[in-house]
């Protein structure tokens, strides 16, 4: 994939980590292992409703201490609750399950096009919330938006230092709000999305795509600041191995340039 060397100095980085504390940062102390450590990979999930699903959504949990089976009480907030419903107010992790899903029903027929559902599903229990604290997740449901090719603009990114040619899609939502999808951007398959809205950036938290293993899960662009300048869209952003609770030391600034 684009830059190598990333890779491969963060695989020797985990190996000396006591020679250089910048590379990657934990923000989860291992010897403070909860009793289920359980968390959300970001704060923020978005999903597209389809007939596909027959109504369900599912959303992922994680749990950092594996060991026995653990249920772990979980609440739903917000005005989405008229359309998205919890199937269950706990989640269940079998023995040796580090993953889960919350699933939460809807009614595929009564949804209209354009209409954002919102709700925020919580971990109610603190005691077993993992020291990531990511114990809520922002879960926003519409049906699909119709994307359509934009053209191609550039992609720089400080964290790869590479730049490459990128193409985007958008959605027309209203007037004042726009959705942007960048398909594959670092990793084939794994999109970025963003939107603006009445002239403001924002940008969730999201996969790239890259597996760093299966015990530290997938590489997640988190962005800490959001700016425009013209045609530049840049998030200032860590980047973050959720399920494991590391990071990337530092701050990058990954840019889109618009056509």
């Amino acid at each position: 994939m684009k830059n190598l060397k990333y890779i491969i100095s963060l695989v020797l980085l985990f190996g000396l980590f006591a020679c250089n504390q910048d590379a990657i940062m934990p923000y989860i102390d291992k010897s403070d292992i909860g009793p289920v450590d359980a968390a959300f990979s970001s704060t923020v999930a978005i999903y597209d409703l389809k007939q596909a699903d027959n109504g369900k959504i599912q959303v992922l949990i994680y749990r950092g201490n594996t060991k026995g089976a653990a249920t772990v009480p979980i609440a739903i907030s917000g005005t989405g609750t008229t359309q998205l419903t919890l199937a269950s107010n706990t989640v269940t992790f079998n023995d040796g399950e580090g993953k889960a899903y919350i699933t939460l029903n809807y009614n595929f027929a009564a949804i209209p096009p354009a209409t954002k559902y919102i709700v925020t599903l919580t971990i109610s229990d603190a005691t077993m919330v993992s020291k990531s604290k990511v114990s809520a997740v922002r879960v926003e449901a519409q049906l699909p938006l119709n994307y359509a090719s934009f053209g191609t603009g550039t992609y720089e990114s400080e964290f790869y230092e590479e730049s490459w040619s990128q193409p985007v899609q958008k959605a027309n939502v209203s007037t004042t709000l726009d959705f942007y999808k960048l398909p594959g951007c670092y990793y084939a398959g794994y999109d970025i999305v963003f939107r603006v809205n009445n002239g403001v950036l924002l940008v969730d938290q999201q996969n790239i795509g890259w597996l760093y293993s299966a015990a530290y899960g997938y590489v997640h662009v988190s962005p800490q600041t959001n700016t425009i300048s013209g045609k530049r869209h840049t998030w200032n952003s860590r980047f973050v191995l959720p399920t494991a609770g590391l990071a990337f030391g530092g701050t990058y600034d990954e840019t889109f340039i618009m056509p």
